[in-house]
C-alpha cells in the first residue's frame, strides 16, 4: 500500500505538542486575513498611513511655482515705474495730457489769428509789402486764401499734436522722436508772447519728461520680431 501524502506543516499549528514561532500567544487574537475587495496600498502612499507628496506639491511647505514664472529677479525696465491704469507710467500719462493740452492752445491761437487779419494796421503792412514787392494785388481779393491756408495749417498742426500725444502714450518710440523734432521747430514760435508761446513750451516740457529715467524705459520694451529669447519675462538673450 502507499503511504498518502503529508500535508504541509503549519507554523501556526503546535509541533509535537509546542506552539509555533507565529502561532498567537494565549489572549491573542490571530492576524484577520484581508477581506476580498480590499486593495493593497496605492503607489506612492506610505506605511503606517502616511501619504506621499503627490505630484506638483513642492516638499517641506514650499508654495509651487507657477507655470511661466521665471526664478528670477526682474530687470529694472520689467518692473512697474509707478504705473497708472493701463501700465502706462505715470509721468508719460503726465506728458500725454500736457501734449493734449498744448494742440488745444496751437488751434486755440490760429482761431484767434484769423480775426487778426481785420485789424488796419496787418492790412496796411499787407499792402505795403505788395507795393514793395512789384504785385498788385488787393488785400480783400488774397484774404480767403489767407484763412484757408491758417485752416490748413492749424488741423495739420492739430493732427500731429494727437499723433504724437497717443502714440505717446502706447510707448511708441518713434513717436517720442517725432515729438522732439515738432518741439525743436516750435522754439522759432516762441516769439512774440501769445497763447502759441504757451503751447510750445507745454509741448517741450512734455517731450523733456518722455526722457526722464521714470517714463524712458516704457519706450525701451522689446518688439515681438526680436525673437522668443528677447521677450519680457525671460532671463536669456538680454
Amino acid at each position: 500500500m502507499s503511504t498518502p501524502p503529508a500535508n504541509p506543516a503549519n507554523p501556526n499549528e503546535p509541533e509535537n505538542g509546542k506552539p509555533g514561532p507565529d502561532a498567537p500567544q494565549p489572549g491573542q487574537q490571530p492576524p484577520a486575513a484581508p477581506q476580498y475587495g480590499q486593495n493593497a496600498p496605492q503607489y506612492g502612499q506610505q506605511q503606517y498611513g502616511q501619504n506621499a507628496p503627490q505630484f506638483g506639491q513642492q516638499p517641506y511647505g514650499q508654495a509651487p511655482q507657477q507655470y511661466g514664472q521665471s526664478p528670477y529677479a526682474q530687470y529694472p525696465s520689467e518692473q512697474p515705474q509707478g504705473a497708472a491704469a493701463g501700465g502706462v507710467p505715470k509721468m508719460v500719462n503726465n506728458a500725454f495730457w500736457m501734449i493734449v493740452a498744448a494742440g488745444v492752445l496751437y488751434v486755440i491761437s490760429m482761431l484767434i489769428a484769423i480775426p487778426a487779419l481785420n485789424d488796419p494796421a496787418m492790412r496796411s503792412q499787407f499792402e505795403d509789402q505788395m507795393r514793395a514787392s512789384g504785385a498788385d494785388v488787393d488785400f480783400e481779393s488774397i484774404k480767403p486764401v489767407i484763412i484757408g491756408m491758417m485752416v490748413v495749417i492749424g488741423l495739420i498742426g492739430a493732427g500731429l499734436y494727437a499723433l504724437v500725444a497717443f502714440n505717446v502714450r502706447k510707448g511708441k518710440n518713434w513717436a517720442r522722436i517725432l515729438g522732439t523734432v515738432l518741439a525743436a521747430l516750435s522754439i522759432f514760435s516762441l516769439f512774440p508772447l501769445s497763447i502759441g508761446t504757451i503751447s510750445a513750451l507745454l509741448g517741450i516740457a512734455a517731450i523733456v519728461m518722455l526722457y526722464l529715467p521714470a517714463s524712458a524705459p516704457y519706450f525701451q520694451k522689446q518688439q515681438p520680431f526680436g525673437g522668443p529669447y528677447s521677450q519680457p519675462g525671460n532671463p536669456y538673450g538680454r
